[in-house]
């Protein structure tokens, strides 16, 4: 059987018609697919800056720790310093006050005694 030329003609133009709406379509997933694999890409990145933010926040807070901890630690170290330089200066203190004292007490005692 054969079909006549309209037909044939009709049913190339429908093929002709959904191949050309299947060329669009493919012509749009192409850069939506691009759009897509652009959109991942920036995802990663974005996720990597969140991870290394992230991880420079604790490392931030981890050197305020330390650093706090040091200057704790220095003032622990300057007041037993303050505390061992009272010491000191109480000792010479007493060893001028006693040394004036013994002198004071001799020459007393040479007076006393009729030495001068």
């Amino acid at each position: 059987m054969q079909q006549p030329e309209p037909t044939i003609a009709y049913r190339v133009e429908v093929i002709e018609r959904e191949v050309s709406a299947l060329r669009q379509q493919l012509e749009r997933y192409v850069p939506v697919r691009e759009n897509e694999l652009h959109l991942k890409s920036i995802r990663d990145t974005v996720e990597r800056i969140e991870r290394e933010v992230q991880e420079a926040r604790r490392q931030a807070m981890d050197l305020n720790t330390k650093l706090f901890a040091q200057q704790a630690e220095s003032e622990r170290r300057d007041a037993a310093q303050r505390e061992s330089q009272a010491a000191l200066q109480i000792k010479v203190l007493w060893g001028v006050v006693s040394l004036i004292i013994a002198v004071l007490t001799s020459v007393l005692i040479a007076f006393l005694t009729g030495l001068f």
